[in-house]
């Protein structure tokens, strides 16, 4: 059952009703019943799978806290996360393991028979997470397995994060209480502007990336350069968005998560980009992985520095899949970062004392920046190295016969004007983003007259409505 979907919306409109108008005392078994529900629309196997981690979990977190000694708590915690870590890779692995070394025979693709289980990475790591935090004694042990379980299975969030923290949502749960007007309103606004970056952004720049991708040898240098602005604008849209309609559905429900997007294309370096990009999954990495890898390794100063590095930023491309073009997407942004920390302190002083240079670099350094990631977002889209491969060759003019400079946007397969509108709306959203975030520009559109907000929304909701094509998944479901 998609977000994308009629069933879905009666879905979560009966949940409201069962939330807002059940017991009080029953709100947090509502939400269980309530997500178990949706998760097994997906598959009852793996909803299965999912009750049995919930159940180890909790037992292993009520022992790590109630264990002894230090080396029984320290060999319960890694056993726990070593368990949970071993699923992942077991199932992001198959699909590899079966592409590189099972031969397709009969048209049966063995990797498209592994089915990967909905929210594995987001569920997975939350868990490892709360083992940690009880582990290091951060928060305690959860004595409610239902508390537990409603972590883990948490249905705006399951899909595709964002990569909530334990105590954050516990401390929510130990408040649950039904939205106020003013929150649920919020819920419905971000629900709706999450819809317009998916369906009216996303979903429209996907033919054009689509196309590129099948037959890069048939475009353009131009083209193909067009083509990785699009999939970079998508991919932000269609991620950005869902986390919108995450966001939005656990107002609904009176559960805050946490935000995940900071205007990441704005940024004048890369370790900001990182800083804004997907922040609750690079946040969890930097405590959990690269935090503890600095300071295992603080005594091979700038060497370990740069391995930490290097093995987080590889870390986050494999999470997407252990594929040879995420490892390459993670280990170029991992080659990005290291130069850019070494180079820091040197830039800085260079551009001190020099304020026209300085004041060049504030437009300059993003732009820079953004490029590194669209050239970086060629390997994320591919289907495989040699796809990649054939894309980077087909941006050097002369290499696939086709004139440098021909732009055919019916080759592409969105007329020009759709392009621009796209291009528009998505520095709108950005627009709109960024002044969310600044009280006047808050205060100016809430004492606008109610008719003009009004007019907005239901500008909205119509470019939804009209554009809504059915069946695009949301591209981080699939992680």
């Amino acid at each position: 059952m998609s977000f994308l979907s009629f069933p879905f919306a009666i879905f979560a409109g009966l949940g409201l009703l069962a939330f807002y108008f059940g017991p009080k005392g029953w709100r947090v078994g509502t939400l269980l019943a309530l997500s178990y529900g949706f998760y097994l629309t997906w598959s009852v196997f793996y909803g299965a799978m999912l009750l049995l981690v919930t159940l180890g979990v909790y037992a292993a977190g009520r022992g790590i806290e109630a264990a002894g000694g230090e080396g029984r708590k320290r060999g319960l915690m890694i056993l726990s996360v070593s368990l949970l870590v071993l699923l992942l890779l077991g199932f992001k692995s198959a699909g590899w393991i079966a592409r590189e070394f099972f031969a397709r025979a009969d048209g049966f693709n063995p990797a498209g028979a592994i089915l990967l289980p909905l929210g594995l990475s987001y569920y997975i790591f939350k868990m490892v997470g709360y083992l940690l935090d009880v582990y290091w004694e951060a928060m305690p042990a959860q004595r409610s397995f239902a508390a537990v379980a409603l972590y883990g299975a948490f249905f705006p969030q399951i899909v595709s994060g964002p990569i909530e923290r334990a105590e954050n949502f516990f401390t929510q749960l130990q408040r649950l209480d039904a939205p106020d007007s003013e929150a649920f309103l919020i819920g419905l606004r971000r629900i709706l502007f999450g819809l317009f970056k998916k369906i009216a952004i996303a979903d429209t720049l996907a033919v054009v990336v689509q196309n590129a991708h099948a037959h890069p040898a048939s475009f353009s240098p131009l083209e193909l350069v067009v083509a990785a602005y699009c999939f970079a604008i998508e991919l932000y849209m269609d991620f950005s968005g869902i986390t919108d309609i995450a966001i939005g559905l656990g107002l609904l429900f009176g559960i805050r998560g946490p935000e995940n997007f900071d205007l990441p294309y704005f940024t004048p370096n890369i370790q900001l980009f990182w800083r804004r990009l997907h922040m609750s999954l690079t946040s969890w990495l930097r405590d959990y992985l690269f935090t503890p890898l600095r300071m295992s390794l603080r005594r091979w100063g700038t060497a370990g520095l740069c391995l930490a590095i290097f093995i987080n930023t590889t870390a986050i491309g494999l999470w997407h899949g252990l594929t040879w073009t995420f490892l390459i997407f993670g280990a170029m942004h991992g080659v990005f970062v290291i130069v850019s920390v070494l180079t820091m302190k040197q830039r800085n002083a260079f551009f001190q004392g020099r304020p026209p240079l300085a004041q060049m670099r504030g437009f300059v350094a993003p732009v820079i920046v953004f490029h590194l990631v669209v050239f970086s977002l060629i390997f994320f889209r591919a289907d495989s190295f040699s796809s990649a491969a054939q894309y980077v060759a087909g941006l050097v003019p002369g290499r696939s016969g086709v004139s440098a400079w021909r732009f055919d946007t019916e080759m592409l397969g969105l007329p020009g004007r759709d392009l621009a509108w796209c291009a528009f709306g998505y520095l709108l959203c950005e627009a709109v983003t960024w002044a969310g975030k600044k009280p006047f520009w808050q205060r100016v559109f809430f004492r606008a007259p109610a008719l003009l907000r009004r007019a907005v929304y239901t500008a909205l909701i119509i470019s939804v409505l009209l554009l809504f094509k059915g069946g695009l998944a949301f591209i981080y479901a699939q992680f």
